[in-house]
């Protein structure tokens, strides 16, 4: 069976056709959403109230699991026909058509965390004319240490399909992001297998003090674990989205340049 990616651009296969489809699936749905539990816990977020950016959020499957641990989440996609199943008004969400590989137009430092399910393998290939699949892998890091705040992690579940997009840092621990760990559940099954790879955004303060860069603490590799425990650091004054101030953050994630909602190949 061909893989999406190879079959053509995101926003093109995921049809309304398509969309509609994989919204239907039952066992899609269980699957992302186990997927999304599973990188919420490497997230390490132990208080509710944090701002998540969802990166190919699809139709909102894996923002569930993060508005059930009391989330906010910003969620950006290439289709607009995913997107459309993914409002949700009276959510703690926001969803916006956005090419992961081209500069995100997001307000700097204003994400707890990030995750990503199934989504950063496209970006290894060229799925329209002009594609560097090398220029925009870093292109898309740049603009996720951009968003995140100083401290924060991000979770990025992936299907490699060659080994080389998880060595020298085309997706790999080596990112432009920093230094990360790859976790690997079930990596005894070629069937059941998942990766995931973890980082962290650069403390510019603990760098300043100590002149030397932070790495990402190793993270244990079981397999399914639900909820959002952990010791991620939120930022100071924070409030819960339903109190207030993470509303308020949520919707200024997305007016950090006046052009959010451009649109562009994945």
């Amino acid at each position: 069976m061909s893989r999406p990616e190879r079959t053509a651009a995101a926003q093109a296969f995921y049809d309304p056709a398509e969309a509609a489809k994989y919204s239907a699936s039952a066992r899609m749905g269980r699957t992302q959403r186990h997927l999304a539990e599973r990188a919420l816990h490497l997230l390490d977020i132990r208080q509710p109230g944090a701002l998540l950016l969802d990166l190919g959020c699809g139709t909102g499957y894996s923002g569930a699991p993060l508005e059930r641990a009391g989330h906010a989440w910003v969620g950006l996609d290439l289709s607009e026909s995913m997107l459309r199943a993914a409002r949700a008004p009276g959510k703690r969400r926001d969803v916006l058509c956005a090419d992961l590989g081209a500069p995100l137009w997001l307000r700097r430092r204003v994400f707890d965390g990030a995750v990503s399910i199934s989504a950063v393998q496209w970006l290894c290939h060229a799925t329209a004319n002009g594609h560097d699949p090398a220029k925009r892998v870093r292109t898309f890091f740049r603009g996720l240490k951009a968003v995140l705040v100083p401290g924060a992690r991000a979770v990025l579940q992936l299907y490699p399909e060659q080994p080389e997009h998880m060595a020298g840092g085309t997706v790999g621990p080596c990112s432009p992001l920093g230094l990360g760990t790859l976790v690997v559940d079930y990596p005894r099954s070629e069937r059941s297998k998942k990766l995931f790879l973890v980082l962290t955004s650069p403390n510019q303060a603990a760098a300043a003090a100590g002149g030397r860069r932070r790495a990402v603490e190793s993270v244990g590799g079981g397999g399914g674990a639900k909820g959002g425990g952990g010791a991620g650091k939120r930022r100071k004054g924070a409030a819960a989205p339903g109190g207030g101030g993470g509303a308020k953050r949520q919707r200024a994630a997305a007016d950090g340049g006046g052009g959010a909602k451009r649109k562009g190949g994945r």
